[in-house]
């Protein structure tokens, strides 16, 4: 096995992407049973967002759930902090 310069300590964010965002929430929150804890738009970055988290405490996992505002837009990337 090969020896790794770093350690993975866990999974903080992860971001889903389409073009309905009722369509991702049916499978995430409502099939899947994520906790929808948020949401988040912005045109200059052309997203539109729902945030939902898995687990609880240090080991939640936040799940963006996200539809660009114009689909004929690009979406801009940012880190949001």
């Amino acid at each position: 096995m090969m020896e790794r310069p770093f350690r993975i300590l866990g999974v903080q964010q992860i971001a889903i992407g389409g073009l309905d965002k009722a369509r991702l929430r049916t499978l995430w929150v409502d099939l899947l049973g994520l906790e929808p804890t948020g949401a988040f738009r912005s045109e200059r970055e052309n997203v539109d967002e729902d945030i939902a988290v898995c687990g609880h405490g240090p080991h939640a996992v936040e799940v963006d759930l996200m539809v660009p505002v114009d689909p004929q837009g690009r979406p801009r990337c940012t880190i949001r902090r």
